[in-house]
């Protein structure tokens, strides 16, 4: 592949350098390599491994406080699971947002699924910490940790109530944080199954499914292309405070 310089000449560039570039790019993203030199962060990524996962793949996060796991690209589900197969989603897991034994204490029934392809990395702690400073990937851990247990706070505030007050309450989250404006409102910038949205709620696919449906109904919610489109904020979040059954 050729490149032009700044001389308008051209040199060309190895694939493995093009990878490089694309890897280091990726890595610039992130609040941890935000004020990184050039060279330091070529460092990072020649002892950082990537790995493309497809969509609805678990992602292998190992009981080792010495590892850490990055999303790079895509997007992944962070659940509990119970002993008969339940599933509780407790928050979605974006790029640039990190996992792992260093940032969350490991657990064998918390499972981490892509819900999109994706694309995985993975560091050794004490390799970072030669390059950037151990000041610098400690305070991101407590960053994170810090992130997480917030996360997990406003989850419980969210599963307080009925479903339908639940359901409107993940909606409007979602809506924050995937929004793609409309001409009709707001789209929900992810795909999620009714599945996924039920055991977000802590409830089942047939009674998330006919909520949604009265939502449907009633104007507020509306369906593109199996995306959800939220036409009523107003009119969720009246339902975020009811204590009946709509």
């Amino acid at each position: 592949m050729m490149i032009a310089t700044s001389n308008s000449q051209t040199r060309r560039v190895a694939v493995p350098e093009i990878a490089q570039l694309v890897e280091c790019a990726s890595l610039r993203t992130m609040e941890l390599f935000r004020d990184v030199t050039s060279s330091d962060l070529a460092r990072v990524a020649g002892i950082t491994r990537f790995q493309a996962v497809d969509k609805r793949t678990r992602i292998a996060v190992q009981n080792d406080p010495g590892n850490l796991c990055f999303l790079m690209d895509g997007l992944a589900k962070v659940s509990r699971l119970d002993g008969n197969g339940g599933e509780t989603v407790l928050y979605l897991m974006k790029p640039g947002e990190a996992c792992g034994t260093p940032v969350s204490d490991h657990r064998d029934d918390v499972c981490i699924m892509t819900l999109q392809s994706s694309v995985v990395a993975r560091v050794r702690v004490r390799e970072l910490e030669q390059i950037v400073g151990s000041a610098r990937v400690q305070a991101e851990i407590s960053r994170i940790r810090s992130l997480r247990m917030a996360q997990m706070e406003d989850r419980l505030d969210e599963m307080s109530g009925r479903v339908p007050a639940r359901t409107a309450r993940i909606l409007l989250r979602l809506c924050k944080e995937f929004p793609k404006a409309l001409h009709c409102g707001t789209k929900v910038n992810v795909l999620l199954t009714q599945q996924d949205i039920a055991s977000m709620i802590g409830a089942t696919r047939e009674v998330t499914s006919s909520t949604l449906n009265v939502f449907r109904r009633r104007g507020w919610l509306g369906i593109h292309d199996r995306y959800m489109c939220i036409h009523d904020a107003d009119g969720l979040y009246e339902a975020t405070s009811c204590a009946s059954a709509i």
